[in-house]
């Protein structure tokens, strides 16, 4: 009893010992003015928080070592740099007024560093700016990202093009974990809503080394959005509406954060009707779509983890030939029927200049494909008719709503479902000089079950493993990324 309590009292005492806290001011570098309402965040640890008038900051219950800061501002260059903790004084950090946008951290990438620290060229896009392009999904806004393009059957069905490769040479990171949802496809799209994303980033050119030999082509990383600040809550509502679908985009949302517990929701909607060109409407390129993104974290001085759940219910038109000319939503035969289910946890522990990530996830993919049965047989009788005719109009409304009841009754031709589990285990290293270095393995078990009439890939259970190491080494005029992998991959038919 003695020596459980000893034990008892030398965990607390070690735990009371590395609960840090950092303060400071922030100011002007050449007149030493304060600078209110700047951002001081903690890119590893997913931490933050804002100046008050005075330039003056404060972040309690941070872990002992080496932890990157950075400081942003409109108006400044963006200050980056490793600090050591716990601090024996308050810090002074000065920015330099510019006129350049500031950049942000590059979470993509192992080392977390700004742009112009990183040797991978990396863009980086808010999807506030996305939408503000007229974007109607996010596969749509990825297209205004220099070297980035999607295929695209209709306006609900894209996916990413970088650099002239796709499918299977190109991943989609989305919530910090590998997203499977059979993007061989080639009608296959994201599966994901622009709600509750805050940025995109894509890595062009090979990022085999950091993701595995799928990324020959490159990365599309989605970045969840942030949990609120320490001790406050946020609420928001975003509607847009789009004139030439006659459709919407509205999401509601709402976050909390306390000292160690955060949480957040979002929901969102989106009806489109078929594009309208300047002569005719583009038949069954409508869509529907519903999500959910919920997220709880919890956060210590030498422990944090955050789960994270998304569910994406959409049905999708595939257009053929043009035909109906109508404004209503529901899809026509053939159409998609897809429910995307994506669970993750990110946990890291902090030890003495170093941590371990390990980053889980699960993710179930269910795909119904509806064939075309009779709407073909009337497609080309409406299509020579006068569009200006009205009881053109009531036949048409009056079979499409005839393929809505057939809907309800008919078997998928094509049903799949993908479950995937994939995990992601990484330890940074103390930084050695002007190595930093990190290694690790990630992993993927996956197997596809086929349901419908027809089959796209056999039955199959996939088992991936590969181990990394690769190190940043800085230099005064240059940095240098070095590493080296292997992965195995094994298919069961």
């Amino acid at each position: 009893m003695k020596q459980f309590l000893f034990m008892l009292i030398a965990m607390v005492s070690t735990v009371t010992i590395a609960q840090n806290y950092i303060s400071g001011q922030v100011t002007i570098n050449d007149s030493s003015e304060p600078i209110p309402y700047a951002n001081i965040y903690f890119p590893q640890l997913e931490k933050g928080t804002t100046t008050d008038d005075n330039g003056n900051f404060t972040i309690n219950n941070l872990p002992s070592g080496v932890q990157k800061i950075t400081i942003s501002v409109i108006g400044f260059e963006t200050f980056s740099e490793n600090i050591t903790l716990p601090a024996t004084s308050p810090f002074q950090f000065q920015l330099k007024p510019s006129a350049i946008e500031m950049s942000e951290v590059i979470l993509s990438t192992p080392f977390h560093k700004l742009q112009k620290d990183n040797v991978m060229k990396v863009e980086q896009e808010k999807i506030s700016t996305l939408k503000a392009k007229g974007a109607v999904t996010l596969s749509d806004g990825i297209t205004n990202i220099a070297g980035v393009e999607s295929i695209t059957t209709g306006m609900g069905i894209g996916k990413p093009v970088i650099r002239g490769l796709s499918s299977n040479r190109v991943l989609v990171y989305a919530q910090g974990v590998r997203l499977e949802n059979q993007q061989f496809g080639a009608e296959h799209g994201l599966g994901i809503s622009d709600a509750g994303i805050e940025s995109v980033e894509v890595i062009k050119g090979p990022a085999s080394l950091l993701y595995g030999s799928d990324a020959l082509g490159g990365v599309l990383y989605l970045n969840p959005e942030r949990f609120a600040d320490p001790n406050s809550t946020a609420t928001n509502i975003n509607t847009r509406y789009f004139t030439n679908t006659d459709g919407y985009n509205v999401n509601f949302g709402h976050k909390a954060s306390a000292d160690k517990f955060k949480f957040l929701i979002r929901l969102g909607q989106a009806e489109h009707s078929d594009y309208q060109t300047q002569d005719y409407r583009v038949t069954n390129t409508r869509f529907r779509e519903q999500d959910l993104k919920a997220g709880l974290g919890y956060q210590s001085a030498n422990f944090k983890t955050d789960f994270r759940y998304n569910v994406n219910l959409s049905k999708l038109g595939i257009p053929e030939e043009i035909g109906i000319q109508s404004d209503l939503k529901t899809p026509l035969d053939p159409y998609q029927s897809l429910t995307n289910h994506i669970l993750s946890s990110k946990s890291t522990w902090f030890f003495d200049n170093s941590s371990l990530d390990i980053n889980l996830g699960y993710i179930y993919n269910d795909r119904q494909e509806f064939e075309d049965h009779h709407h073909e047989e009337h497609g080309e009788e409406h299509h020579d008719e006068d569009e200006d005719d009205h009881d053109h109009d009531e036949d048409a409304h009056e079979e499409e709503y005839e393929d809505d009841e057939h809907h309800e009754d008919e078997a998928p031709a094509l049903h799949m479902k993908l479950k995937t589990f994939n995990y992601n285990i990484k330890y940074n290293l103390p930084t050695i000089g002007k190595f930093e270095t990190i290694v690790g393995v990630q992993g993927m078990l996956q197997n596809n079950s086929n349901y419908g009439k027809e089959q796209l890939i056999p039955d199959a259970t996939t088992n991936d493993v590969g181990v990394l190491a690769t190190s940043h080494i800085h230099f005064e005029t240059f940095d240098v990324q070095l590493g080296a992998r292997f992965d195995h991959r094994n298919i069961d038919i």
